[in-house]
């Protein structure tokens, strides 16, 4: 049960994320330490595409994690500690290579994160052998 509530809660702080992202880009976007940016010339290619993609990686983070929570299966688990694992990893990694300045903020929230759903994977595994 406490492995459906975690990854159940996980699932709708994800979809709040997304749904910030429709509903207020530029604030989601300040939280992530970013601002909305425009393409070259006058084109919004860029504000397109951030608004896109994070809207996209929330959105699937979160149903992923819900689904996996309402059904108490944990294969679904596995694609929302996929996308937040790999976000840690590349923020450090931007960090390290391009030397980008680190989000410590949200690599710590995309760990804790990642640990409490693999937790979550490992009870629901658990629980069903």
């Amino acid at each position: 049960m406490i492995a459906r509530v975690i990854s159940g809660l996980i699932g709708l702080f994800m979809l709040s994320s997304a749904f910030r992202w429709i509903l207020d880009p530029s604030t989601a976007a300040a939280g992530l330490g970013m601002v909305l940016v425009d393409g070259p010339g006058d084109s919004t290619m860029g504000m397109n595409t951030q608004i896109g993609d994070f809207t996209a990686f929330f959105f699937t983070a979160g149903l992923m994690a819900c689904i996996g929570s309402y059904r108490n299966e944990y294969v679904w688990l596995y694609s929302t500690l996929s996308l937040l694992g790999s976000a840690a990893v590349f923020r450090i990694y931007a960090g390290l290579v391009h030397g980008a300045d680190y989000f410590v903020r949200g690599i710590i929230i995309e760990i804790i994160i990642s640990i409490l759903l693999v937790l979550s994977i490992y009870l629901i595994k658990k629980s069903k052998s």
